[in-house]
């Protein structure tokens, strides 16, 4: 899994931001890839060492560090937004890709913490031999060289054409696989805001009453423009 993640401290890892006292909040989580979307984020000057925990295939519990992205939040929406002309050069026929660049800026909201972090460190250590994790920089260079490694971590196949953003969160009857997968890898994957994971976790009485007075949109209109 990877996780997209607002937190209260410049630290890039869930396991550390509980160890040290942080706040935050889940705002989308991936399963066995890292979206395109989450890289325009973050440049490469923005990783920062972080602690992580993990456990191998026999139950025993490792610790490590690794390099991920973390910026602030008014620096996360600029690079994003700056990341057309990217989109243009990465993509052979690049207007289906846009269309999920733009959706992510429009999703993009009013945050509650200052930064911005992609704690991908669980999709490492389960699919990344650690010789290569210091690999992951590539993928935010925003040139020719970082093409690989973006599609590689997003499970992207240039050979299909994504489905149209709208048609993608629409149409319940999407059949073909290959170009379901590269929607999939260019998806943002944004929970409804009532509902995010949140550290330290509230109490079901405060959750409840949160949901309450949150927007009365049904959760797949958080997925629409306005």
């Amino acid at each position: 899994m990877s996780y997209l993640i607002n937190s209260s401290k410049p630290i890039s890892s869930v396991h550390q931001l509980q160890s040290e006292g942080g706040q935050y909040i889940e705002l989308a989580e991936a399963g066995y890839q890292i979206p395109i979307v989450w890289l325009m984020f973050f440049n490469e000057d923005d990783f920062i060492e972080s602690k992580i925990e993990y456990m191998d295939g026999e139950g025993n519990l490792h610790y490590d560090t690794i390099s991920l992205p973390c910026t602030t939040v008014k620096k996360a929406k600029e690079n994003i937004e700056n990341s057309h002309r990217f989109f243009t050069e990465l993509f052979q026929e690049p207007e289906i890709a846009i269309g999920y660049l733009d959706k992510t800026i429009a999703l993009f909201d009013e945050l509650e913490y200052e930064y911005l972090i992609l704690d991908a460190s669980e999709y490492f250590y389960m699919n990344i031999d650690d010789a290569e994790w210091h690999l992951f920089r590539n993928a935010f260079l925003r040139n020719e060289k970082a093409k690989r490694f973006i599609f590689e971590y997003s499970g992207y196949d240039e050979a299909y054409l994504p489905y149209p953003v709208e048609e993608f969160y629409s149409n319940p009857h999407l059949d073909d696989y290959d170009r379901m997968n590269n929607s999939t890898a260019l998806n943002p994957a944004f929970s409804d805001p009532s509902y995010r994971i949140r550290y330290p976790h509230e109490t079901a009485s405060s959750a409840l009453s949160k949901a309450d007075t949150a927007s009365n949109k049904k959760w797949w209109q958080f997925w629409k423009s306005e």
